[in-house]
């Protein structure tokens, strides 16, 4: 399977902008043969407290379109609503389907995201040419006993507006997730300087395996470009079957 992330400079409050430049990023992987492609947190707003600037009415509407239009399912970040109360949510969207939708488990404090955002309470999996993902958003990565939860996952997505500052906690909490979950571990995190002045570029996006090495990738149309081939996926599952951790938990 060839995953497409794409580390992208939100545009900050601007979804209508973003959304343009999704639709050319989704051109982009229909010709580098992507066959999923990876959008960060919060992918039309940016990582904002302003929830109202941030909630787009159809934003599932606006991906299933592109999902349909191009033929290749999606991971991307939004905010939803119900009633009252706003989530930050992640979401898969395959061809002609409905959206499945996890809501941010572990809200940052720190920067005040449980003041204008609520919680979810469930993990969400899902299998795609029979490998199994699970979505985590952000700051879920410093909650080790979310990503057990996740199990039996084999590639653990986690989409983040993650800031530099604290690049070397994001490597290390990735590599870390990998290795004690025995699985591949994707981190896809947004890039450039957002409205308040955060800048991400040195927290970069990567691809752990189950050793935490980071797996290669080809840079291409503003795409990141992982290969999860076959041997790749073989030699995980092995390793599960020959040294059975996650057996003793």
């Amino acid at each position: 399977m060839r995953i497409g992330g794409v580390p992208l400079n939100i545009v900050w409050e601007s979804p209508e902008i973003n959304m343009k430049i999704i639709e050319r990023l989704f051109a982009g992987a229909s010709e580098a043969g992507v066959e999923l492609i990876v959008f960060p947190e919060t992918t039309l707003s940016g990582f904002t407290p302003n929830a109202e600037k941030a909630y787009v009415r159809d934003a599932c509407g606006f991906f299933k379109k592109q999902v349909d239009h191009w033929g290749i399912p999606a991971v991307y970040g939004f905010i939803d609503r119900r009633d009252s109360k706003f989530y930050n949510c992640a979401a898969f969207l395959s061809l002609d389907s409905e959206p499945l939708i996890y809501r941010k488990r572990k809200l940052f404090s720190y920067g005040g995201e449980n003041i204008v955002y609520s919680p979810g309470d469930t993990n969400l999996s899902f299998k795609m040419k029979n490998i199994h993902f699970s979505l985590n958003i952000c700051y879920d990565l410093r909650f080790p006993e979310l990503f057990r939860a996740n199990l039996p996952a084999e590639v653990m997505i986690v989409i983040a507006n993650w800031p530099e500052k604290r690049a070397n906690h994001w490597q290390a909490l990735l590599k870390a997730r990998a290795i004690e979950n025995q699985s591949f571990v994707l981190g896809l995190n947004r890039t450039g300087v957002d409205g308040n002045g955060i800048e991400y570029d040195e927290a970069f996006s990567v691809l752990f395996d189950q050793d935490g090495n980071e797996v290669p990738f080809e840079a291409e149309k503003g795409l990141l470009l992982w290969e999860l081939d076959y041997e790749r996926m073989s030699i995980l599952r092995d390793w599960r079957e020959r040294f059975p951790a996650l057996k003793d938990i």
